[in-house]
């Protein structure tokens, strides 16, 4: 590999890397422990479209209680000990799932994945 063709690399891993950091510098808010319902607000004001999911049927019957609820960007959840659930955002072409755990909602983790297409 000669250097223009690693340079180019080098500054591709850089670009991409930067972005992820921002956005998940820009979404420090998101703590363990936060109620989902805060965290869903703050996104949809910073410009995060929750993606509905159009296969709720095809999900557990305690994330068809949550969806019915209003939260159509649920993707499914466990109602096992941990009552899991994970909910599906979209901004531009980045992705952001989070999970929460107990019937209160509470945020455990989110992850964001920068993708071109986005199924749900």
């Amino acid at each position: 590999m000669n250097n223009t063709m690693l340079t180019r690399l080098l500054v591709s891993i850089t670009l991409m890397c930067s972005s992820l950091a921002f956005a998940a510098d820009h979404l420090s808010f998101i703590t363990e422990g936060k109620p989902y319902s805060e965290v869903k607000q703050t996104l949809i004001d910073q410009g995060w479209a929750p993606i509905k999911n159009a296969k709720i049927d095809r999900s557990s019957l305690y994330a068809q209680e949550i969806y019915a609820m209003g939260m159509t960007e649920v993707t499914d959840c466990i109602s096992m000990e941990i009552d899991g659930c994970t909910f599906v955002y979209q901004k531009g072409k980045q992705r952001l799932e989070i999970k929460t755990i107990t019937r209160q909602l509470s945020v455990a983790s989110f992850r964001i994945d920068k993708k071109s297409s986005l199924p749900l």
